[in-house]
């Protein structure tokens, strides 16, 4: 991988972007070419590590990473929001993939109940095909068993306000099912059974100087892939996308592309980038890098459709 990924940069970087989009299409043609089903809706969560304005980062990845035809936009809040104040509000976007978690982080008080006719507020108050969770990447903070129980209680509750109009998923972690370094994935146990019952499941993975890995060559991917995602039977998609600027720009904008020609090839029905400098370089800031997202977004699938 590293010897292909080195002659393609050299490559990219003679080519520029215009050439990149090319040679992405044409050296992939071998897996792009197995995709029968519409390509992946293109997002990102847009922020910065200090405070900033959600709607004009929103608005500078729309026009830099999108060429206006950015879909869904990454939402967080730490706590279930009063409706009218919640974090999908702070920016225009034509759809959203939106996280809660319970509030001051009181899991087991929101397993036994305690926090229902929050929930159900926010949940009726949810824009029709809003994707939605809480607790991404639960594997670095609790059990399988424990997110099942609260997983189940959380689908159950929007299941019941909005069944037709807004999907559950379960987001995961591919660092924490690389390493396991908080011991909570040692087995699938409880998380499995939380894959199955979702409408769908995700994955966020990264790309840092240390590990500097392909989606499909990423150790946590893989393992997840393998005890989640292929059994769960559900459908997938990448939730969280960040590339590490390290290695220059050539080196990201080759990485993206076989990163998106992998999400086509195997059915992903998502690829969010992480457009923000929280916990590392990720910003794609280059004009080469930029110009091929926005190619990315206009091959991708729009909403509606």
């Amino acid at each position: 991988m590293a010897r292909e990924l080195t002659r393609r940069t050299a490559i990219v970087s003679m080519l520029g972007a215009a050439g990149a989009v090319a040679l992405a299409q044409a050296t992939r043609g071998e897996i792009t070419a197995h995709a029968a089903t519409l390509p992946p809706y293109v997002g990102c969560a847009a922020g910065r590590a200090t405070t900033y304005d959600p709607q004009e980062e929103w608005g500078k990845a729309q026009r830099d990473l999108g060429g206006g035809k950015l879909t869904y936009r990454r939402a967080f809040d730490s706590t279930i929001p009063s409706p009218g104040n919640e974090a999908w509000r702070d920016a225009d976007a034509p759809a959203h993939f939106y996280s809660v978690k319970p509030p001051n982080n009181d899991v087991q008080g929101f397993i036994d109940g305690l926090y229902d006719d929050r929930l159900r507020a926010l949940a009726r108050d949810l824009p029709s095909g809003t994707k939605f969770t809480m607790y991404h990447e639960p594997e670095d903070n609790m059990s399988g068993q424990t997110f099942y129980q609260m997983f189940h209680r959380l689908y159950d509750i929007v299941k019941d306000e909005r069944p037709q109009y807004v999907q559950v998923w379960y987001i995961a972690m591919a660092y924490q099912w690389q390493t396991n370094s908080k011991g909570n994935v040692g087995t699938n146990d409880g998380w499995i059974d939380a894959a199955r019952l979702a409408d769908g499941v995700g994955i966020d993975v990264y790309a840092p100087d240390w590990d500097f890995t392909a989606i499909e060559d990423d150790g946590g991917y893989q393992r997840w892939r393998d005890l989640i995602a292929e059994p769960s039977g559900r459908p997938w998609g990448v939730i969280e996308r960040g590339i590490s600027g390290h290695a220059g720009e050539a080196a990201r904008l080759d990485m993206l592309s076989q990163d998106w020609e992998f999400a086509k090839a195997n059915g992903s029905k998502f690829f969010l980038y992480w457009q923000s400098d929280r916990g590392g370089d990720w910003l794609l800031l280059g004009s080469a890098e930029q110009a091929y997202h926005r190619s990315m977004a206009d091959e991708g699938r729009q909403i509606g459709t």
